[in-house]
This record gives structure tokens, C-alpha cells and sequence, in this order.
């Protein structure tokens, strides 16, 4: 099945040539569905596998609208190698107006055309509806040339802005498509951007007419720099290339094949063409090197012409690509809470955030015990941000998420080709990813009795084997676990592995439910109610019931409740605005196990489904369309693809019966009794 990339932009035109330059890379393996404010069908995103926005403010308009489980990913744009080059080969005015869709798109090509290398011209934004437009001659723009104001002489257009590399290598592993990294297509496509380095080459072009610029520039450059002569002398080098080759700086003035010899400087000299990431061996260290002309000088500026050799350590290139992959691949590899985030003020939560401080001081394993919904997770990136290594990556998986194959691959990874459907050239697992920082294990008591087995030999021997691989890798990680289970009782039941227990029950914290520190549920639901920017007010007895209430999904419940009341669009909400299952509690006649299966339901699906039991009650049919207009009157917007969705939802778990053609969905028996129970 093709995975679905949804795009938002400002305009239609701008979302179609994202599309393109991402059918280039994906071909025909995903579906692109584009979005944009123009045609004003951003609220319409549905059934999508990955969500591209063009900029974070169009973000932050239509957050509320998305589905949260959506994956997001904000563009990151660079120009083409064509629009480059044509900006540098142009001789302009010092000062011209940019021109596109928007201020802030304005500032943002604006701040690439700088970060390129571009300084020496005054950029000043031009967009629709500006109230004063700069009386200018030359115009550069990005594809936007319709909003290129009258009179203007000379327009530049750069062509759109390009998504940038780190921005498609985001989007390919939230798709699950990581394969699509090393194919020829998207090397092909990365070809046509400008890259850091050329942008590199054409500050250094400028920077040499101001000799003490440029040995600032030097110094800052977190790769290694030499300089040298059109005789290939050596003139200067920075601080990083002599750390790399253990060179000292006796050797300027010398010729660099004589001091460096294993960089093929004689081949740049026939050529003088770039040479890009070259694999060399220096003092046995693995090397990358790059050597770059300088262009563009003559002897009209009292220059020589030179090149620089860019050189960098494989290592280090390696670990920040790794670095970054996992900040691309956005699936908890931060932790974004730390003990401030434990929100209450309850003698029970407080000793829980003395427990977080004192166990971040520890590198033992950590058990967090407690119901579902109580905050077990921001238990543990709290433990990890209060630790030494709160700066390494914070990985999470849930154990009971994932089939027992696809977590043995998940954690421990798997080369290539080792089993059907593997990726090529395999995949790095989870201890690899969280080597030298934290994996925390979700749900752990859901773990397999096999896969307990292999995950007790890594945290004793500290080193893993791949799926269908033969080499050992060395880890180390901090381990928290988490479960909602009595694992001690699993235990005794030959479910869960005596030895596994106590080595990961080291230092245990259980975190209380809600109903253990009701204290806490107005402080909470304020919270909640802050961090939404919610208007309504709570009537006096909603506030009596939500202090009596049982709270099964304990903190999760309540912040779900609290987005309930802001959606509903009531100002004063009374006990008959409570959500369906929490009524029930209201009646007296409440069942824990039926409540639960309620809230395991959303809010929407709970209305479709007691809409059903009402048409039942009352002997009458009830179409997809009918649903949708009873859902309007109730403040809920419910579509009839979004009713269809959530019928074949509630037929999955046994509650409806989907009637083919025009006869009709009706409640089943199961759903009645469901519904009756909790009357």
C-alpha cells in the first residue's frame, strides 16, 4: 500500500512544485495531497501518513485541525544550484527588494540568501498588500514573480526554493522509507541543490580580499582548512586540520604534497576541478577531503588563485549524521520533560519528584509502576533531563505496540536480507540508537518470554547482535522500564522472567493514580486548561463531580476532558455536557470495566454509537448523513467519510453492523448491552 504525504502551503502553485520535487525523489511509491490556504481546504487533512508544512506559523494556525498522531514536519528550503548561480553570476544593485508570498517568507529566503554567502546586498522584503512598497530597480524573487510591484527594471527569479536534504531525509524515515536514502534518485536530486560546501567556496572567494575576515573564518569552522597557493604551497591552516594531521605550523611554506602526501593534490593541479568527499587515510585515521579552487579572482584583485582542502574526520562525520538522523526521526529520541513538568501539589507527587531527582543521580535501572494514563513516560524523561547524561538521546518504544518479530527487529536491529521484507543494507535497532543515553521500555510486562531472554543478556553483557547478523556491538545504556502491571504477580505466574525482574527492579517508583491525589485534579485540570488557552468556566456542581468522579484513564482522562469542554463551545459547562461514559457515574450504576471500554472508544465514536442506540430505542433508521447533521447540532463536526470511518471502527470491535447499500448500520446486541450496562 502507497504511504500518503500530505503537503500545506500558502498557495496552490507553491504546493504543486513541492509536489513535484518530491515525486522526483519518491516516484510512484507514495500518494502526495496537497493543502493550501488559497483554496481554503486546510481543514480538511484526513488519512494521511506524514504532514510537510511550509512554514511553522501556517503550523501553529492549523494544529488544532490535524490529528495529533499525524507525524509533522516543518520545510526546510535551499535554492537550486541554476538559482545560485545565476544570483552570482548577476552584477546587481547594492540594494533590492525580495519579493514573495509573505514577510515571513520574505525573511526566511532572505536569511538563506545570506547564510550562502550572498552579504553584500541589501535585501529589503516586498510582499502582497504592502502598504509601502521601497522604490527599487531590481527585484530578486523565488518563483513569485506576479507580486513583483510595477516599474520595477530588472526582476531576477531564482526559481522556487528547493526542500533541502535534511528536510527530505526527515520525511523518508517518517514515511518508513529509508531505503529511498540510498537510491540513485535522491542522489541525483541532491545534486541539483547547493550544498554547505559550495557556499563554503564562495564565502571563501569573498573573504580573501579581507585577509583578517577570513582568518576569523578559519578559526570558526568546525571542519579542517588549508589554504594553498596556485604552486601549491602551503599558506595557512586552521586549528581543526592541525589537530587532524598532527602537523605544526613549520610546515607553511612548504609544498603539500611534500607534507601531505596522501591527499592527490597533483591530480586537482591537472584538473582544476573540485574534488568532493574523498575517502583518504591519514596517520591511520579515516579522513574525508574536499579541494576547492578558488574562482572568480584575477589579477586585476591582486590575488593569486589558490585552492582549499576541506578535511574532516570520517568519525565525526559519521556520528553527526547519526546525530542527526536521530533528531529527524522525531520518535522520542528527546526527552522533553524534566521534574518541573510533574505537575501538583500533593504530598504523594511531591515525594515522586524528590524520587526523579535523586534516581537522575543514578545510572541504575529504573521500574515506574502505575496505572495507564498516570504519566509513566514523563516520569522517565524527567529521571533521564536529571541525569549526567541528559544531553545523549532519549529513546522510547512500546512493547506491547509491535508484534514479537517486529520488536526483536525494533530493538536489536537486522542486516540485510535477513528476513522477507527487510530494508536493504538492514536497519540500526533501538540499543544502538539510545547507545550512551536511555531506552525506556513501555509497557514492558507485554514483552515476550524469548525476546526477555536476549534483552536480560544485553544489560548484563552490554553488547548486541543484530537480527541475521554475526557481529557483536558494544552498547551502553541506562534502562527504565515502565508497566501498569504487577510484575511480581507476573512473575509467579511464569509470564515474566524472575532474573529480568530484579535486574531491572533496582530503584522502583510508583507513580499514584488520580484518585490517590485528588488534591491534584484542580491544580491539573487548571493546567490543562491554562496550556489550551480554554474560556469556559466549570459550573459548581461539574466541580463537585470531577472531585468524586473514579478517573480510570487518571491524567490523560482529565486532559482529554478538558479538550472536550474547549471543543464543545459551551461557556458554562453543567453535568449535562459531561461526556457520554462519565454520566453514567452520575446514574449510580456505574461499571468500572465498562467505563473503561468507553474511554478505550474516542468521543466521536461514543456519540456515533449511542446515536445508534437512539435510533434502536426509537424503531427508526439512520443513515451516514443523518449522523452527520444530529453531530452539527451537538457542536461536534462530523463528516460523512468521518462517520463511515468511525463505523467500520465500531464494527471492527462487534458494536455495529455495517449494512451494505442504502438498508441502513444498525446496533448490535454487544453494543446495547454495552450501552445499557452503564445507563
Amino acid at each position: 500500500m502507497k504511504k500518503r504525504l500530505g503537503i500545506v502551503t500558502s498557495s496552490k502553485d507553491v504546493g504543486s512544485e513541492y509536489k513535484r520535487q518530491l515525486l522526483k525523489v519518491f516516484n510512484d511509491d507514495i500518494e502526495v495531497f496537497n493543502y493550501s490556504f488559497d483554496i481554503n481546504n486546510v481543514k480538511d487533512i484526513n488519512n494521511i501518513d506524514v504532514l510537510l508544512i511550509s512554514t511553522y506559523s501556517q503550523y501553529e494556525v492549523i494544529r488544532k485541525d490535524i490529528d495529533k498522531n499525524i507525524p509533522v514536519v516543518i520545510a526546510k528550503l535551499t535554492l537550486s544550484k541554476k538559482g545560485y548561480n545565476m544570483l552570482k553570476d548577476n552584477v546587481i544593485d547594492n540594494k533590492v527588494m525580495l519579493v514573495n508570498l509573505s514577510f515571513e517568507m520574505c525573511i526566511e529566503t532572505i536569511a538563506l540568501l545570506y547564510q550562502l554567502g550572498f552579504d553584500d546586498y541589501e535585501l529589503v522584503p516586498v510582499f502582497p498588500n504592502m502598504k509601502a512598497v521601497p522604490d527599487l530597480k531590481t527585484a530578486i524573487t523565488t518563483g513569485e514573480k506576479r507580486y513583483v510591484p510595477d516599474g520595477v527594471e530588472t526582476v531576477i527569479d531564482l526559481g522556487h526554493r528547493a526542500i533541502d536534504k535534511n528536510t527530505l531525509v526527515d520525511i523518508a524515515i517518517k514515511l518508513q522509507m529509508e531505503n529511498v536514502l540510498t537510491d540513485r534518485r535522491i542522489l541525483d536530486y541532491f545534486d541539483e541543490l547547493v550544498s554547505s560546501d559550495e557556499g563554503f567556496e564562495f564565502l571563501i572567494s569573498k573573504s580573501r580580499t579581507l585577509k583578517n575576515q577570513f582568518n576569523t573564518l578559519l578559526s570558526i569552522m568546525n571542519k579542517g582548512v588549508i589554504g594553498v597557493s596556485e604552486d601549491a604551497v602551503i599558506e595557512s591552516f586552521n586549528e581543526n586540520a592541525r589537530k587532524l594531521i598532527g602537523k605544526s605550523t613549520a610546515y607553511i611554506g612548504k609544498h603539500i604534497t611534500e607534507v601531505l602526501p596522501e591527499i592527490e593534490f597533483e591530480q586537482f593541479l591537472k584538473t582544476k576541478k573540485q574534488i568532493i568527499n574523498k575517502l583518504v587515510k591519514i596517520n591511520e585515521n579515516n579522513i574525508t577531503m574536499s579541494i576547492f579552487p578558488v574562482s572568480g579572482l584575477n589579477e586585476k584583485d591582486g590575488l593569486d588563485n589558490g585552492a582549499y582542502v576541506i578535511i574532516e574526520s570520517f568519525e565525526s562525520q559519521e556520528n553527526a549524521q547519526n546525530m542527526l538522523r536521530l533528531q529527524l526521526a522525531n520518535k522520542g529520541h528527546i526527552a522533553k520533560y524534566d521534574v518541573t513538568n510533574i505537575i501538583g501539589k500533593s504530598k504523594e507527587i511531591e515525594e515522586v519528584r524528590k524520587l526523579v531527582i535523586r534516581m537522575g543521580k543514578s545510572k541504575s535501572g529504573v521500574l515506574i509502576t502505575g496505572e495507564s494514563g498516570t504519566g509513566k513516560e514523563l516520569v522517565a524523561q524527567a529521571i533521564h533531563n536529571a541525569s549526567s547524561i541528559k544531553d545523549k538521546q532519549f529513546v522510547a518504544i512500546n512493547c506491547a505496540a509491535l508484534s514479537p518479530s517486529l520488536l526483536e527487529s525494533e530493538l536489536f536491529g537486522y542486516e540485510s536480507g535477513a528476513f522477507s521484507g527487510a530494508l536493504k543494507g538492514g536497519k540500526i535497532g533501538i540499543f544502538e540508537l539510545a547507545n550512551n543515553g536511555t531506552l525506556f521500555l513501555d509497557e514492558i510486562g507485554e514483552m515476550p518470554i524469548d525476546l526477555q531472554v536476549r534483552l536480560l543478556r544485553v544489560i548484563q553483557e552490554k553488547e548486541v547482535m543484530r537480527v541475521g547478523g554475526s557481529m557483536i556491538i558494544k552498547v551502553n545504556v541506562r534502562i527504565i522500564a515502565a508497566t501498569n502491571k504487577n510484575l511480581y504477580e507476573q512473575v509467579e505466574k511464569g509470564l515474566f522472567r524472575k532474573d529480568l525482574y530484579f535486574r531491572l527492579n533496582v530503584l522502583p517508583i510508583n507513580i499514584p493514580s488520580l484518585g490517590e491525589r485528588v488534591e491534584d485534579i484542580s491544580v491539573l485540570f487548571d493546567y490543562f486548561k491554562e496550556m489550551n488557552g480554554c474560556r469556559f468556566e466549570l459550573s459548581t456542581e461539574v466541580i463537585n463531580f470531577m472531585r468524586n468522579y473514579i478517573w480510570p484513564g487518571n491524567i490523560r482522562e482529565l486532559r482529554n476532558c478538558v479538550e472536550y469542554f474547549d471543543n464543545i463551545g459551551v461557556k458554562i459547562i453543567t453535568l449535562d455536557h459531561l461526556p457520554y461514559h462519565m454520566k453514567t457515574f452520575i446514574k449510580g450504576t456505574v461499571n468500572k470495566e465498562n467505563v473503561i471500554t468507553l474511554l478505550n472508544l474516542t468521543s466521536n465514536e461514543s456519540f456515533v454509537l449511542s446515536q445508534y442506540y437512539n435510533a434502536f430505542k426509537d424503531r427508526v433508521k439512520l443513515g451516514r448523513k443523518s449522523i452527520s447533521k444530529k453531530a452539527f447540532e451537538n457542536n461536534i463536526f462530523l463528516s460523512e467519510y468521518d462517520v463511515r470511518r468511525i463505523l467500520t471502527n465500531l464494527s471492527s470491535c462487534g458494536y455495529i453492523n455495517v449494512a451494505v447499500g442504502r438498508g441502513g448500520s444498525t446496533i448490535t446486541k454487544k453494543g446495547i448491552e454495552l450501552l445499557e450496562s452503564t445507563e
